[in-house]
């Protein structure tokens, strides 16, 4: 039996390579049959919006990624309520095919109930 855990979203997804190598590393504890969960939280959050021109910056989009974690098991992940209003950002602006997004509150209480916990 496996233990579920957590991995923190916490950086904007360009700009350096944290927030692409963060969901890789999810995607291939996934791939191991790890259970996982995600949750986006402050600048994190940018990472679920539909990027229109990354390549301007020369950056590839964090689409396809999250894309892809309805297909390694990744049916949901959790969203701070708070960052979002922070960023003036809508749950119905994040939408991931396949995936359901579920807004959290209280991001300590879940953070806590996980045994491990890998921040990104």
């Amino acid at each position: 039996m496996s233990t579920k855990s957590l991995a923190l979203c916490l950086t904007a997804p360009y700009g350096n390579a944290l927030a692409r190598e963060g969901i890789e590393a999810v995607l291939a504890a996934a791939a191991m049959e790890q259970d996982m969960d995600l949750l986006f939280l402050g600048d994190g959050v940018f990472q679920l919006l539909d990027q229109q021109s990354p390549a301007d910056i020369g950056q590839k989009s964090l689409r396809r990624n999250l894309q892809a974690l309805p297909m390694f098991g990744i049916e949901q992940f959790f969203v701070c309520e708070k960052s979002l209003a922070e960023r003036n950002i809508t749950l119905e602006q994040i939408q991931v095919a396949g995936a359901e997004t579920k807004a959290v509150k209280d991001t300590g209480s879940l953070i806590a109930a996980y045994p491990t916990v890998l921040s990104f």
